[in-house]
């Protein structure tokens, strides 16, 4: 059949340029487009990403730095158009498309040129009609390529998210993918037996009071403190430039006062004649010592108190004047401090900086729990369970009692109790397989929405490689036979991460099933009385083996 499809030759012009015409029009790109079948989200995702690049060109490599902040992954869009080439040609099914040496090749299905830049790269244009079939379809008004739509979705709506689904279906790179799409901050963790609630939400951890004894003080910990940063971008979109430009200006001048007062072991006075230093500055506190302090030598005193009196031009003419700019009732020890280190700030003679900042956007916090069941849930979460319900979002009126708040300074943005602020996602991923699962209460789980990821929900994974199709197929025929299997069942599938091992082993099929896929199914079949014969059956789907393999093992005893 190939012998009668029309052979296109590839025309080499002057300064190592090259194009060709295929004759496919703007209407029949909209068809092949639209069919989900050839153009896959990530064929899709690679169109779009040239779509987006001025003049519809760019070359692999910088779309790669764009788009993943480096230059290796460059082979995934050069792999995505190639076999976005092989799907339309098969769909068209009447043409090839020769170049110069006599071999065939894709690349030019999708662009209608190339050149070979300066730097020894190829830059290509998308072809315009392409052009034109995107901007009919309307994918050029959304805002993102919509790879993970669905997701962002259902994220979006219910704020707390668990990917399950069976090992090796990507979904630690899925809700990092989506995180991404959301242009959202994110923070990781994973989470295991020895994770705890010190570790999540706030504990008390040893310090060295410097005099060789050991102390202890309350710390945040990592949800805790990502809940503040959210906090601060929402009050930081609601700010001017004009407030925005003094605070950056403000803390500029405030970082000089604390490097300037710790290499130079300044001293100073509060107002009562007590005599401190500044002994750290670290996330959103400085740290002042004072020797005769006597419930604890070291205090913590909020920087984003210190650069909102200085931004806002706050008359001090004593320390009560702090408290009554911030409602407070009680005075407290930081703001002593804070009262004298405003004055010094404000004393110094270095110019104000001139730099200009720009408008702050309110965007989306995501914090993402790898493997959140492997950890003991509840306990990590503790009374904040009730905070992370998607009906308490942002509530500052329902504030959580956590378990060291007395021990929270006043001047923290979380003294009254704690709330998580309406910006903060949480994103976890769990096997299904996992025994752990069931170590989740339910006042826990009915908090998150759970959705299943198949591998073939994301088998485009594997579009990548230069065996995409075989894999593909090679993998759904295995699943297939998982599932069927008494005592497994579609939790127990084999995901498209196992398959991208091919990459990296020179597309060996052999050398995947012995070394990767192998023995993961026989520790799935562990205990099993027809291990052996299974494990055949599994070899047979893996290998497409026609014959009938029932004889071919007996039952183990």
């Amino acid at each position: 059949m190939l012998m009668n499809m029309e052979q296109i030759k590839v025309i080499a012009g002057p300064k190592g340029t090259y194009s060709c015409n295929i004759g496919v029009s703007t209407a029949e790109w909209q068809e092949i487009l639209a069919n989900s079948e050839v153009t896959t989200t990530n064929y899709k995702y690679a169109l779009m990403a040239f779509y987006n690049e001025p003049g519809h060109k760019s070359t692999c490599k910088r779309l790669s730095l764009k788009h993943y902040g480096n230059a290796k992954d460059a082979q995934k869009f050069n792999s995505w158009i190639t076999n976005f080439g092989k799907a339309v040609v098969k769909h068209l099914n009447r043409f090839r498309i020769i170049d110069t040496d006599g071999t065939e090749k894709f690349w030019h299905v999708s662009m209608c040129s190339g050149r070979n830049t300066e730097d020894g790269l190829f830059e290509t244009t998308l072809r315009p009609e392409i052009v034109s079939a995107i901007e009919a379809l309307g994918w050029n008004k959304r805002l993102t390529t919509e790879k993970y739509s669905k997701y962002i979705e259902i994220l979006k709506e219910t704020h707390n998210l668990v990917l399950t689904g069976a090992p090796g279906t990507g979904k630690t790179f899925m809700a990092q993918s989506i995180a991404e799409e959301m242009g959202a901050e994110t923070k990781f963790v994973q989470f295991h037996p020895s994770y705890d609630y010190t570790d999540f939400v706030e504990g008390l951890r040893p310090v060295d009071n410097g005099n060789g004894q050991i102390g202890f003080e309350r710390k945040d910990g990592v949800f805790k403190e990502f809940c503040k940063n959210a906090i601060k971008n929402i009050a930081d979109s609601e700010k001017s430039i004009e407030n925005l430009t003094k605070e950056l200006s403000w803390q500029d001048k405030l970082e000089q006062f604390v490097e300037d007062a710790m290499e130079n072991e300044k001293k100073f006075k509060t107002v009562k004649g007590s005599e401190f230093s500044i002994a750290d500055m670290k996330g959103h506190t400085i740290v002042v010592h004072n020797d005769q302090n006597e419930k604890t030598t070291d205090v913590t005193v909020n920087t984003d108190e210190i650069l909102d009196l200085l931004t806002q031009e706050v008359e001090l003419n004593n320390v009560r004047d702090i408290r009554n700019h911030y409602g407070r009732k009680f005075a407290t020890q930081p703001d002593s401090y804070a009262f004298v280190i405003v004055k010094e700030i404000r004393k110094m003679k270095t110019e104000v900086s001139g730099v200009t900042a720009d408008k702050v956007e309110k965007k989306p916090f995501v914090f993402i729990i790898d493997e959140i069941n492997r950890g003991e849930v509840s306990k990590i979460f503790g009374e904040l369970f009730y905070a992370i319900d998607p009906g308490y979002r942002g509530k500052t009126g329902v504030l959580i009692q956590t378990q060291y708040q007395n021990l929270v300074p006043e001047s923290d943005v979380f003294a009254k109790g704690f709330y998580v602020p309406e910006n903060v996602y949480i994103l976890a991923t769990m096997n299904d397989i996992d025994r752990s699962v069931e170590s989740m209460d339910f006042a826990m789980r009915r908090r998150f929405t759970w959705q299943e990821v198949t591998p073939a929900d994301t088998q485009d994974m594997l579009d990548s490689l230069s065996c995409a199709d075989k894999a593909k197929d090679v993998m759904n025929r295995l699943n297939q036979v998982i599932a069927d299997t008494d005592g497994l069942g579609a939790a127990y599938m084999i995901g498209p991460s196992y398959f991208l091992k091919l990459k990296d082993n020179g597309d060996d099929f052999d050398k995947l099933w012995t070394m990767n896929i192998e023995p993961l199914l026989k520790e799935y079949l562990r205990g099993f009385r027809t291990a052996t014969k299974t494990l055949g059956e599994f070899k047979a789907a893996y290998y497409k083996e026609t014959e009938d393999i029932s004889d071919m093992f007996d039952e183990e005893n």
